[in-house]
């Protein structure tokens, strides 16, 4: 599950605009949410799914209410949700996730050298003390 902050970043919007459409979908991707620290809101695969077939269908000239009824009818098996080409957003979803990637292993790595600097406090004890010593003299 992503944030809110990573999924705007993802579907090329702002979080504002995210919030808008999240709110008009609530019924129709309320079970792909959830919550996460500080209660911020979680979205899975399917809610950005949802959410990307959502936008489309606006971009496309559709209301929102539009957009989501189409999609309800579409779970429903009312109707079918249209399928692009793939290649049509090639070039805009690969960025976006190519974005959350980053991100993701900026973190990773920030977490691997706060490990390594602790293991090696953890080994070297009195050169810690020594560094410290230095640092108030």
């Amino acid at each position: 599950m992503i944030g809110i902050e990573q999924a705007s970043k993802a579907l090329g919007l702002s979080e504002r605009q995210l919030y808008r459409r999240i709110t008009a979908a609530r019924q129709v991707i309320e079970k792909h949410t959830g919550r996460g620290a500080n209660n911020s809101l979680l979205l899975d695969g399917s809610a950005m799914k949802i959410l990307q077939i959502l936008e489309d269908y606006r971009r496309d000239g559709a209301t929102m209410s539009q957009a989501v009824e189409r999609i309800q009818d579409s779970i429903e098996g009312k109707s079918v949700v249209k399928r692009e080409d793939p290649a049509a957003n090639e070039e805009t979803m690969p960025e976006a996730w190519r974005l959350l990637i980053a991100a993701k292993d900026e973190l990773i790595e920030a977490q691997r050298e706060e490990i390594a600097q602790t293991r090696t406090a953890q080994r070297h004890p009195h050169q810690q003390s020594k560094d410290c010593s230095l640092a108030i003299a």
